[in-house]
């Protein structure tokens, strides 16, 4: 398990300052300047991995559309994340999935799918796309930050993560925590090849939602 006192919260890494560059609210070189510090659990977490070929998928693509729950604002980037992946593993495939239609994209290495989170029909109709029927190494949702939207979601993806890949759910409200401990016991006993973790990151500002599960898959 990460233990919180292996991560300096003021020394930004290469993780903070590619995601910063490209405008991802995950972390920032400028420690201060960013909601979240995730990068330095994926850096803690990721970097002696990237250089290798992984599949990752990340749940969100950062609508600035106002009409949509979890919405960036009129100032967010979509694809901000993605591209900040492809960057810092530059042998990966990227893909994606959000619930607006209209910040769909496709770059070099980077696809990009319809998923609405909520339902378990779109979920399965996202893994039965032929690019996503490979497992990932990493999987993340930075979608809808709802309870039952992050439970509907894993419960219905957790069987695309590979041997030894992570699953992340990100800004786990603190008013959830009870919520997702009481899940994650359960989680426990129904899944035995994973191990979980909710990881409060310590913050200079953020007080709200800066916490992470962070699911592995012994195996």
């Amino acid at each position: 398990m990460l233990s919180i006192t292996d991560i300096n919260i003021y020394t930004p890494t290469n993780f903070c300052k590619v995601m910063g560059k490209y405008g991802s609210d995950k972390g920032h070189d400028n420690i201060k300047s960013c909601w979240h510090n995730y990068t330095l659990i994926y850096h803690k977490l990721f970097n002696h991995l990237i250089n290798n070929k992984l599949r990752i998928f990340e749940l969100g693509l950062g609508t600035n559309n106002l009409d949509v729950p979890s919405n960036m604002g009129i100032y967010g980037i979509p694809g901000a994340s993605h591209r900040g992946w492809k960057e810092l593993f530059p042998n990966s495939l990227i893909y994606g999935a959000d619930i607006d239609n209209r910040i769909l994209f496709i770059d070099d290495r980077i696809e990009t799918y319809y998923c609405d989170q909520r339902d378990p029909i779109s979920i399965n109709n996202l893994w039965n796309n032929v690019e996503c029927l490979e497992d990932f190494d990493i999987i993340i949702d930075d979608g809808l930050h709802e309870f039952t939207a992050n439970v509907t979601f894993f419960e219905n993806s957790i069987h695309k993560l590979k041997s030894n890949g992570y699953y992340i759910i990100e800004d786990i409200l603190f008013e959830h925590i009870k919520l997702f401990e009481d899940k994650m016991k359960e989680w426990e006993i129904r899944y035995l090849n994973l191990e979980f973790q909710l990881l409060i990151i310590p913050h200079l500002t953020n007080t709200n939602d800066n916490i992470l599960m962070i699911i592995h898959n012994k195996n």
